[in-house]
């Protein structure tokens, strides 16, 4: 499992396939509600197509004034450069990804010393009379 965090874009038009995320102006909150739902701030998703006018995505999330998060499942939304306050490019976070796989590392070596601490005792195995081999 790979940590993701959004970055300012390196260039001023995303290309097509990049994954961003779009948080709007108001007046596009506003625009945008019935095409994405009242209140939503931010818009995550693929890009389409992108130009100076307006980029296109294929929608993987929202997100509203909340904070609360929905699922999509890839819908095309078209959002025009006005409506747009800033975009960022989603990117994988290196010292996060890192972290998370060194815990899980840490967490399945220290389960397997437990459980390896925990076997018989005496060293060998007994015969069902109970003597030592």
């Amino acid at each position: 499992m790979a940590c993701y965090t959004y970055r300012p874009l390196p260039t001023p038009v995303p290309g097509a396939g990049m994954r961003v995320q779009i948080t709007l102006t108001d007046d596009g909150s506003d625009s945008l509600a019935s095409r994405v739902g009242p209140g939503i701030e931010q818009v995550a998703g693929n890009v389409v197509r992108a130009d100076t006018g307006a980029v296109t995505l294929a929608v993987r999330e929202i997100e509203n004034s909340r904070g609360e998060r929905d699922d999509w499942l890839g819908e095309s939304v078209v959002v025009p450069r006005r409506f747009i306050h800033t975009i960022e490019e989603r990117r994988m976070s290196v010292g996060g990804t890192g972290l998370l796989g060194g815990a899980i590392a840490a967490g399945l070596v220290a389960a397997t010393a437990a459980m390896g601490s925990g076997g018989f005792e005496g060293g060998g195995a007994s015969t069902p009379g109970g003597a030592p081999h």
